[in-house]
């Protein structure tokens, strides 16, 4: 081959233009490593997600234990475009809206993974991991005012303002808890010569939502409704959980009337505010009824004589409030 011809073979070879028949040239040295997308990484290796403290705070709490809550996680991730580098503020964030980073996010999270424990064993049931999310925001009060502080040694430290575990009895919603607080209401109205009045909320064909729908949407709707509740009674007031579906507000210093107005009032604030769940246009209805303890009433017949009223009050229609009136 001539100077000339080898010259031009060496600008020709410059060029740097696509040519299919370079794929076939055998690589000299080691190849290049040619990234996966996220979402490809994420399906060929579940085992263990390229992050720190996931299979520590997420896999091994949820996967076995909530199949249903670890797959809305997966989804998550599998939405990003890629490899989070803030995996438990995307957690957080996405699951309540809430916005927190790093250590303080990853230890929200540790505290909502023990509060979904506290809710499932009150409640005798699995309990979602949105549902555990919002409900513990809700239960410390604002997370704007209450966040994680660190320690001196830059380690992360306690959270401001987590209920432990007595605290939480006091705000769960377990069946049987209603007895104990009523009596020792209406022992303490007896003594100080005050009103006592009790509201019972009953939500409408729950069971036919959980049918319809899922048991997810069930539990969204609970969360929605003792939010409303919450925001509607006073601090005094005691929320309990009287069965799957029903709740009983006790009222102190509260009579019949005033009772019978709060019961209104959140009838139509929990029809309204439930429209925003997915597949509820029209909203989720509750039938409540609403009396006022005498001082001759025990406070199991204080309870028959409420539940009875709602049950008879439902068969002339729901989504209204009934007067006890032999309470």
């Amino acid at each position: 081959m001539s100077c000339d011809r080898e010259f031009i073979l060496c600008l020709a070879l410059k060029i740097e233009k696509p040519d299919h028949r370079m794929k076939k040239m055998p690589f000299a040295g080691t190849p290049p490593v040619v990234s996966q997308p996220w979402s490809l990484l994420f399906m060929e290796n579940q085992a263990e997600l390229p992050f720190e403290g996931f299979k520590r705070f997420v896999q091994d709490p949820l996967e076995t234990s909530d199949p249903v809550s670890f797959s809305r996680i997966k989804s998550i991730f599998l939405d990003s475009p890629a490899a989070p580098s803030d995996p438990f503020r995307i957690l957080i964030q996405r699951l309540t809206g809430e916005i927190f980073r790093g250590r303080e996010a990853r230890d929200h999270w540790h505290q909502i993974l023990l509060h979904k424990d506290d809710m499932q064993a009150k409640l005798g049931r699995r309990v979602t991991i949105n549902v555990c999310a919002a409900d513990y925001f809700d239960a410390i009060g604002s997370p704007k005012v209450q966040r994680v502080t660190g320690t001196a040694t830059g380690e992360p430290g306690p959270l401001e303002g987590v209920i432990n575990r007595e605290e939480w009895l006091n705000r769960i919603y377990a069946p049987g808890y209603h007895v104990e607080k009523l009596k020792e209401e209406m022992l303490r109205a007896k003594r100080y010569k005050h009103a006592l009045s009790a509201i019972l909320l009953d939500v409408d064909e729950f069971h036919k939502i959980n049918q319809d729908f899922s048991f997810k949407t069930g539990d969204e709707i609970l969360t929605v409704i003792v939010k409303i509740v919450k925001k509607t009674v006073r601090a005094v007031d005691i929320i309990t959980r009287y069965s799957g579906d029903r709740f009983l507000l006790i009222l102190p210093n509260t009579n019949k009337r005033e009772a019978s107005e709060l019961a209104e009032r959140l009838r139509a604030n929990i029809q309204e505010r439930t429209k925003r769940i997915s597949g509820l246009t029209s909203g989720v209805t509750v039938t409540l009824t609403a009396g006022q303890s005498s001082k001759e009433d025990k406070s199991a017949e204080f309870m028959k004589s409420l539940d009875h009223t709602l049950e008879e009050g439902k068969k002339r229609g729901r989504n209204a409030v009934y007067v006890c009136e032999g309470c």
